[in-house]
């Protein structure tokens, strides 16, 4: 496969991850065995751009596609069919266990490792049992503590959707702003494309004055930078324990990967599509149709084959 096309689709997988709440885009990132090559990328930019542009180019625009296009159709498929979807994920994280397990060991490993395997599942699993804050509302009124919010909630955030095993959506979750971010990316391409058609008719500045001046876009445009900002401190901080502690970081990660699969199940997301009310108590019970239970099985190996796949190609 290209290995341009290889990146593109691998950025997809980590775009769409990063827009679902309970699964991680630093998970699949080490799925798909970008993981180290990734952080080197961002840590060590400036020192061989030529290099690792090759690298984050095709990456970077995957997540975006995937973010931008993907983050409707996971929307339909988690209200249609939520477990289904979630377990295509799983089957992606499992695919890739034996794999990282190899890569864990390729360096000497001392007993204490698997102790620091079980500490970040714990971490993970304690997260997983935080409640999650309700933040319905998704108005935007642009205020400067607005933005600082917006900025700051961000990049704590984006730290997350680089250490696997922690979702950063999750994190949104937890901060307030997911519903915020969620809609406003939403929202981007409509307004990009109001803005082409005022273009047409008012010229080409008042297209673009509509654009950058909408609520939306100063949203995003913050709330990126502070991604950013995130993604380039917390890379530094990881790239410093592989090259100091390579296999104890990797028994770590290992600990939060299969943290990160028992949060997909203990997430309620999971199982929201089958969620029925009954008239007599007032309340939701749950109620998996044995055809999404067969469609979760299907995911689940569509999941691991994808895995093995992609993460098998250097």
């Amino acid at each position: 496969m290209n290995k341009f096309l290889n990146l593109f689709l691998k950025g997809i997988f980590v775009g769409v991850a990063n827009i679902i709440p309970g699964v991680s885009g630093g998970t699949i990132a080490v799925v798909l065995r970008i993981f180290d090559q990734m952080i080197d990328a961002i840590n060590n930019f400036f020192k061989q751009p030529k290099k690792h542009m090759k690298f984050l180019i095709p990456l970077f625009l995957g997540a975006i596609v995937g973010i931008l296009i993907f983050s409707k159709i996971i929307e339909v498929c988690l209200t249609k069919e939520s477990l289904p979807t979630s377990m295509f994920f799983v089957g992606l994280v499992v695919g890739s266990i034996p794999l990282i397990f190899k890569h864990a060991k390729s360096r000497p490993v001392k007993p204490i490792y698997y102790l620091a395997s079980l500490i970040s599942f714990a971490i993970v699993v304690i997260m997983s049992f935080m409640k999650e804050p309700t933040s319905a509302s998704t108005d935007i009124v642009i205020t400067i503590p607005w933005l600082i919010k917006i900025f700051v909630f961000c990049m704590i955030a984006s730290a997350a959707m680089v250490v696997p095993g922690i979702s950063g959506s999750f994190v949104m979750v937890l901060l307030g702003i997911y519903n915020i971010i969620l809609t406003s990316i939403s929202k981007l391409i409509p307004t990009v494309i109001n803005g082409f058609s005022l273009m047409s008719t008012n010229g080409f500045f008042e297209g673009v004055k509509y654009i950058v001046s909408s609520n939306v876009f100063i949203t995003l445009l913050v709330g990126g930078i502070g991604i950013v900002l995130g993604v380039i401190l917390i890379s530094k901080l990881i790239a410093f324990l592989l090259e100091k502690a390579f296999s104890v970081t990797y028994f770590s990660i290992l600990g939060l990967i299969f943290g990160s699969i028992f949060s997909i199940f203990k997430d309620p997301m999971t199982y929201s599509s089958y969620l029925v009310k009954t008239p007599e108590y007032s309340i939701n019970q749950l109620d998996i149709p044995i055809f999404s239970i067969v469609l979760a099985i299907i995911t689940i190996i569509i999941g691991f084959i994808i895995s093995f796949k992609l993460g098998g190609e250097e």
